[in-house]
Formats: structure tokens, sequence, C-alpha cells
């Protein structure tokens, strides 16, 4: 048997080894993945960290989740709740604010204390640290560029490239300090937003070598909001009560006003949906125009960031301690208590789980019942699917259930763009596609399976 496959780009993001690798999940901070987790939560787990935990987390390829507390420790746990490893930092700041880890492909984690930024190696030991000097207060997270230079900056008027041996690659200056986490564009321009000091506030724009490709200027500080990218590149980022959607060119598209200050970054459920928190209350807006709807959720300055998973449900916590799961049309799914504020933005891993800190030092790990990558609309999962290597370099296993029942292999693409692949019956064969994530969507009779396909 021999079919031609129609592969289209499932999500405009960067491809990563890793099922949530940085802040908000991405290099574009999307906060969206393709697993499922589920209407309803229990606690699989909990973990007692040595101090509080605003910051958030990141979850490997191994399953493991990593995150750092203002005990100044990294920590690493495994996915059934047990600790693998904790390094130690105190050396190296007073404390870990806001910072979640970037990983890169290799395993190697870079978080940033409250001083320097760090690289600790996949079995937790730190390799290297920047700068030697104590001068620095950085309170966000770095991220790591399409060319594996990590960003990352501060309250120091300037954007931080560092190579992965770490050396200063370049530094943009802002004129202006930062407390947000830099964005990856999809061309592999890096996106920043200022916040206090003596000048202007600014998105600014550089390109993978330096130079600054354009800035554009914003009617208040960024102060905890990241910019996220979407999928038709567009840049959205709060600054004060305001929500600026702006082209990868640096032209407006549209702003609009909601009711309190932005403190967190948009999540970009699909090409339409954007969420975000501001105030007490989380929002719905249309990603070509402005809100639909908004919830409270308690509490009145909300850091964390929404996350979403592959069937639109939305994952949050609130400053009131209230973590919630919220359908797309503004429903509350389910809701828990805590004892202390989230500020921790979640993270969504496999086997429907999702993560998240508490300011009471306690780390959660809660269970939903829509484990791995969404089914498709028509019928139920097959049996025997196989989809590897996954993240794969240039063929790929595919089957369903028994031999002769597939009969198609498409994927949807959010741009429409359509890319042929060859299927022999056993491989399937993506030579001479581009590096990036592609969702595979593999038929057989009446059953469908999506999975999502990481291709380097």
């Amino acid at each position: 048997m021999r079919l031609t496959a129609v592969l289209l780009l499932a999500a405009a993001t960067i491809a990563t080894a890793h099922p949530w690798s940085g802040y908000h999940g991405d290099p574009q901070h999307t906060g969206r993945t393709d697993l499922a987790v589920g209407d309803s939560l229990g606690q699989a787990w909990s973990y007692l960290a040595g101090g509080d935990i605003s910051g958030s987390p990141v979850v490997n390829d191994q399953g493991q989740v990593i995150f750092g507390a203002r005990d100044v420790h990294l920590y690493c746990i495994n996915a059934d709740g047990t600790p693998a490893w904790d390094a130690n930092l105190e050396s190296l700041g007073t404390s870990i604010y806001f910072s979640a880890p970037a990983l890169d492909d290799s395993g190697n984690v870079y978080i940033t204390t409250d001083r320097k930024l760090v690289k600790v190696n996949p079995a937790g030991t730190v390799v290297w640290r920047y700068p030697e000097h104590s001068a620095w207060s950085i309170s966000h997270s770095p991220v790591i560029g399409t060319d594996g230079k990590v960003y990352f900056a501060g309250y120091h008027d300037s954007l931080m490239a560092m190579n992965p041996d770490g050396s200063v690659a370049w530094a943009g200056y802002l004129g202006n300090s930062c407390n947000s986490a830099p964005a990856i564009g999809l061309d592999g321009n890096i996106y920043i937003a200022t916040t206090r000091g003596t000048g202007g506030w600014k998105l600014w724009a550089f390109e993978p070598g330096g130079d600054t490709a354009w800035t554009f200027p914003l009617a208040a500080g960024a102060d905890f909001a990241s910019p996220a990218v979407g999928p038709d590149s567009t840049i959205y980022v709060g600054a004060g009560r305001y929500v600026y959607a702006v082209s990868a060119a640096g032209a407006l598209r549209w702003r609009d006003s909601l009711t309190a200050q932005v403190s967190s970054c948009p999540a970009i459920a699909d090409d339409s949906t954007l969420y975000l928190t501001a105030g007490a209350y989380l929002y719905c807006l249309a990603a070509d125009s402005g809100w639909r709807w908004r919830k409270s959720l308690g509490g009145s300055s909300n850091y964390s960031a929404p996350a979403v998973d592959g069937l639109g449900r939305v994952y949050i916590g609130s400053a009131a301690g209230t973590f919630y799961v919220i359908a797309p049309d503004s429903t509350v799914l389910w809701s828990s208590a805590y004892a202390d504020d989230i500020w921790s933005s979640p993270a969504i891993g496999p086997g429907g789980r999702v993560y998240f800190g508490c300011m009471d030092g306690n780390f959660y790990a809660l269970a939903g019942d829509g484990l791995g990558i969404a089914d498709g609309p028509a019928g139920a999962r097959p049996a025997g699917f196989i989809l590897a290597p996954n993240p794969a370099r240039g063929r790929v296993r595919l089957h369903v259930g028994t031999a002769g029942q597939l009969t198609g292999v498409t994927v949807r693409d959010v741009t429409g763009r359509r890319r042929e692949a060859v299927f022999d019956g056993a491989e399937l064969d993506l030579t001479g596609l581009e590096p990036g994530v592609y969702l595979v969507e593999a038929e057989a009779g009446r059953s469908r399976v999506n999975a999502k396909l990481v291709l380097r």
C-alpha cells in the first residue's frame, strides 16, 4: 500500500524536545498543548519545597517536572512525585522569583535567580553562571532561541544573549528595565517589553544577530506581562490595562482596554482565541479584535498565566488560592481551594497531568481523565497506534490497529498550507519538510487518532 499523506503545520510553534519546555510552554509563550487533561482533576501527589513557589514549572522529555523556589533551589521531581535532584543555588542569588526554567534539547536547564542566569546539567550540577558580579536584579524567565542562544532581561536596561558555553553573544540596549520573559518569533526574532525606568515604554524586536528590527511604543509598562507570539506571527502583549496585537513588522493591529492591569502572559488557544488574566479576572479575547467574556477568579493581582489543553479547556490559578478548569464558554468545570496564593503558571504534561506551585511552598501534580493527545471527533481511539520515533528526523513508523486498517493520513494546518509525504504502509517519509511541530491524523474506518509529531 502506498498513500500520499497530506501533512499540515498543526501549531505554528518552534519545535522542542520537551512537552513543556519553558515559561508558558514553548519559546512563543503560547500556553497551549495538544495533550488533553480533563474536566475535573484529582491530586496525584504534592511535594513540599524549602521556600515559597512563585515561579513556574516545566516538563522534560523524561516526564520530570523542574521548578525553582524562593529558597534559591532548583528542584527536579520524577513523574511519580519522588525527588530526582535538588540543585542548591543559594550562593548565586537570594531568591528565585517568577522565573521558569528553559530546557534545551539535551536536557540542560537554564534558570535565573534574582542575580544571575545559571546553567544546570540534566543531573542537577551547575555548569556556569552569568554575570560573575551580583549587582543585577532579575525577576523573570530566560528563553532559548532558534539558534540555541539563551535570552534574558532584568532591571539592567539590556536584553542579554548568551551562548550555550556561557559567553556573551550580544547585549541589546532597551533604555528601561524589564520584568517579563522574552519570546521568540517564528522567524527567530526576539520580543521583549519594558517596564520601570526613565525611558519610554516599548515592545522591542531584535534580530538573532543583535540588531534592532523595530520598536513599538506602549502606553504603560509591561510589568509581569510577557509577550506571546501567535500562529500568524502576531505579537500579543499587555501593558498597564491595555492589550496590544502587533504585527511581525511592528505595526499595530488592534488595542483593547481592560478593567485592570495585565500581569501575566496571554495564552493563544488557536488562531482566533486568547486568554489572559488582568486584576481579578480571566479574559477571553478574539485574536482579531478584543474581549468576548471575563470570569472572576478572585484576588486583586493574578500573576498566573492560563494554560490551554488539546480540547480547549483552560487551567489557571488565582491569587485567592483557587485553581480552576474553565470551558471555552466561561463555564467553571472544576475548582479547588489551596492554602495560599497561586502565582505560578501551570504546566501541562503527559498522562493528563497539570503542575503548579503555591506560595506556601507546596508543589502540586493534579491528574485528569483525558490522557494523552486529544482524540479526533470521529469514533473511538484505535488500539495499537504507533508513531515512532518522536521526535523524528525524516522517517517515522506509522501504524493503527491491525495491518490494512489505515484509510488515510491527514493533518489540518492553521495556515492552510499543504505538504506531501509518502506512506508505504509501514513508514511515513517526511524527508524534505522543515523542522517543526506537526499533528498527524490517522484514520482507520470510523476511528481517528491525532498525534503531535516533532520533526527535527
